[in-house]
């Protein structure tokens, strides 16, 4: 989990882009504030294959839903404070198109900083 913070907001993500979803908690939201599920998938789909030339490779029908923090579980709701959920993806499996021995499921970090090979499966 990431958890970035702003001058208004802070942000936390969890999951992996070769996982079932990628999940965002908003915090700092004030209540009140008008939401559409709409606005963000616009921004979501810039990144879909052949809209841009930087764009995944990879077929992802990712679907943005609000989970919690809304007066009405709704595509169009108000906040209600002080956070809000956000979840990309339902898919009903894992994505597929990575090579075996591509990705081992660490953190890259663990990865770059350790001489150690930390799994059986890295080969690269």
């Amino acid at each position: 989990m990431e958890i970035l913070g702003g001058p208004l907001f802070g942000v936390a993500g969890a999951g992996e882009s070769h996982g079932p979803a990628v999940t965002t908690i908003v915090f700092g939201m004030p209540p009140g504030l008008f939401v559409r599920a709409a606005d963000i998938q616009r921004h979501l789909d810039r990144r879909r294959p052949g809209s841009n030339r930087h764009g995944t490779p990879r077929r992802e029908d990712d679907t943005v839903v609000l989970l919690s923090g809304l007066y009405q579980e709704d595509v169009d709701a108000l906040t209600a404070g002080p956070a809000v959920q956000v979840i990309a993806g339902e898919q009903l499996s894992a994505t597929t198109g990575y090579a075996e021995g591509y990705t081992t499921g660490e953190p890259i970090a663990a990865i770059v900083l350790s001489t150690a090979k930390r799994s059986a499966d890295y080969t690269q």
